[in-house]
This record gives C-alpha cells, sequence and structure tokens, in this order.
C-alpha cells in the first residue's frame, strides 16, 4: 500500500508550475504513479503535428507505446540532478530525501532518437540539452541501475545499445520527419 503523500502545485519561480512537496518524502518513498492514457506512436505524432500537444509532454513507457499524462502528472519537472526517478512504467519514487520541489530526469525515460531541446533546469549538473538515454552521463546512469530508477522498457532497450545491437527503428526517424523536427 502506498502511503499518502501531500503533494501541492506551485511555481517554481523560475519556469512556471512545478510539483512540491508539503512534508519531507524519505529516500525510497512511491511518491506519485504517473497517470495518463495510453496512445501509440502514430497518435503522440498525431497529437504533436495538430498542436494538441507539446513534443516534450507525452512519457514514453514503451518502444512505440506512451502516456498521454493527465494534466497534474505533466507538472512534475525534468532536472539533470533529480531527487526522483521512475520505475516500471510511470512510479515515481523518492531517490534520496526530498524536500521541495520533485523533478525527475526526462532523459532517462527517451529512447534512442536524434530529438533534442534545450535544457533550462540550472542545476549545478546541468547538460544544457534534455536528449535521449543516450545523453546521461555514465556515472549518472550507472547511479539510476543501481537504485532501479529505469522502466521496463528502458532496462531492455539498455542492454541493445550497450550491446552496440541497438539501432534508431525506421519508424522513429519517420515520426521525426513527419514533425519537421518540431520542439
Amino acid at each position: 500500500m502506498m502511503a499518502k503523500i501531500k503533494l501541492i502545485i506551485k511555481s517554481t519561480g523560475k519556469y512556471g508550475k512545478g510539483i512540491f512537496t508539503a512534508s519531507a518524502i524519505p529516500k525510497g518513498t512511491v511518491i506519485h504513479v504517473l497517470n495518463g492514457s495510453r496512445m501509440s506512436l502514430a497518435e503522440f505524432v498525431r497529437k504533436i503535428f495538430s498542436g494538441e500537444e507539446r513534443l516534450d509532454d507525452p512519457l514514453q513507457i514503451g518502444r512505440r507505446t506512451y502516456l498521454d499524462l493527465d494534466d497534474f502528472s505533466r507538472l512534475f519537472n525534468h532536472s539533470c540532478d533529480p531527487n526522483a526517478g521512475l520505475r516500471k512504467n510511470s512510479e515515481l519514487f523518492a531517490l534520496r530525501d526530498i524536500g521541495g520541489e520533485i523533478v525527475y530526469d526526462y532523459s532517462a525515460t527517451i529512447a534512442p532518437t536524434e530529438w533534442e531541446m534545450p535544457c533550462a533546469c540550472g542545476s549545478r549538473k546541468c547538460r544544457k540539452i534534455l536528449g535521449d538515454i543516450r545523453s546521461i552521463p555514465k556515472a549518472q546512469l550507472g547511479l539510476y541501475k543501481k537504485t532501479g530508477a529505469l522502466q521496463r522498457y528502458m532496462k531492455t532497450l539498455l542492454t541493445e545499445i550497450e550491446a552496440g545491437t541497438y539501432q534508431i527503428p525506421a519508424y522513429e526517424y519517420e515520426a521525426l520527419e513527419t514533425l519537421g523536427g518540431r520542439g
């Protein structure tokens, strides 16, 4: 059973709204399960192309499967130095004790792609570019593996990436071409 944690929406003071904790969250605690409706890559591209979504809004939960996040889940911001991580498909948990804004590394959820966007997280460890899983420094990726802060599908992809057998699939290039490099 998941303990009830009081989460609040408020201004980050630098990049819009975010999700904050009203009291300390101990390391390892499940914070929230990001919710939304499942959608295919084709539906994801259609929604982005039509302007219904931004390219960085949906959460990838499989090679060709995304969660069209609900309004609350969408407010968890990115940081290159996160205090939370994702496991299973979309279970957000504390990587360390948290007392403030709750942030996770979006790059840890993105399969290899040619897409990237500027990062404005402002952390001392900011990578300046938000990219896919390959953009995460090896030491930090090692920490995610050690703490279990990787989604199910990403663990499989990482095995292929590390073995040198992963190739960006044609459908990924087709999706990016359809979007015309939107970011």
